[in-house]
């Protein structure tokens, strides 16, 4: 859940003023609807789901940049440059501190790593300012690198809310469904949430107890012990829920459907948007793999659920 603190209102400012309205493309893939009986509960996925994403997904190892795109990030955090290299050097020593803290995780035996982007951040900053790539940090270091790790995103990843999810969500929340999300995701994904469909996620439906982040968990899906901790979560918070009571609605079929499926979930899959929708079919594990419901927009959630 996001916190609601002078600089968080501005990071979802800078969210606002980076962010344009963006249209979904649309698949040839056609809905697949049925009532699900004993539903009590609807997670979603956020990137390429609840929002359509320029890069179609998340995670700190995925998408694309350049020099002129990290130069622009940096002024916007109100970082002066001293060398117009400093974006050059910024992608290198981002891709290489990454793939460092990536390899700890995974030495610490998870498999599928996701580090926290402002540590990420931080160790990047510290290099700029020792090899005098950049002026001195004029704000704290956390505060800097939290600043652009949101001006990085905005522009790399450009995201939008999907048609109707906002309704959507108010909707099942009238209903008494319990709404949660599992997500790669960072720090600010709460943050552009909010900023984005002009609520809080109280307000649009979602129980704390049910948003399960992976920079939270220092783990990213299609890791099924992510999915597992998401489970525990919800058994200690509902004591009487079940797995088959949980509908997950996601975009890809190996990082929403499998796992969730695995564990005894009901599933959803979004094929509203070209970018996102992932069918995984040259992976054994997605090949004969079908989710109990296909939708093309989040309105045809109403008669499933």
């Amino acid at each position: 859940m996001s916190e609601t603190g002078p600089v968080d209102q501005e990071l979802k400012q800078r969210f606002r003023k980076l962010s344009s309205p963006m249209d979904a493309i649309p698949t040839d893939t056609e809905s697949s609807l049925q009532k699900l009986s004993g539903i009590r509960f609807v997670m979603y996925d956020f990137y390429g789901t609840l929002f359509l994403s320029g890069v179609g997904d998340i995670g700190i190892d995925d998408g694309t940049s350049d020099a002129a795109l990290m130069n622009d990030a940096l002024e916007g955090a109100g970082i002066s440059l001293r060398d117009k290299k400093a974006g050059e050097r910024s992608l290198y020593l981002y891709n290489s501190v990454v793939d460092d803290a990536v390899n700890r995780l995974r030495q610490e035996g998870i498999q599928t790593p996701e580090p926290d982007i402002r540590e990420i951040w931080s160790t990047v900053l510290e290099h700029l300012v020792s090899e005098n790539l950049v002026g001195p940090i004029e704000t704290a270091e956390a505060e800097t690198a939290i600043r652009i790790s949101v001006e990085f995103e905005a522009r790399m990843n450009p995201v939008w809310p999907v048609d109707d999810a906002a309704a959507t969500l108010r909707h099942l929340k009238e209903r008494g469904l319990r709404q949660g999300i599992i997500s790669n995701s960072q720090f600010y994904t709460p943050l552009v949430l909010e900023a984005l469909m002009g609520k809080s996620m109280t307000e649009l439906g979602f129980d704390r107890r049910l948003l399960h982040w992976s920079f939270k968990e220092k783990m990213k899906k299609p890791d099924i012990e992510f999915y597992r901790r998401f489970l525990d979560k919800m058994t200690a918070a509902f004591p009487e829920s079940l797995p088959n009571e949980v509908l997950y609605v996601g975009n890809d079929m190996l990082k929403d459907i499998w796992p969730a499926a695995s564990l005894g979930m009901k599933t959803a899959l979004f094929a509203g948007d070209s970018r996102s929708l992932k069918w995984r079919k040259e992976d054994d594990r997605c090949k004969d793999l079908e989710p109990d419901v296909i939708i093309t927009n989040f309105s045809q959630l109403h008669g499933v659920v």
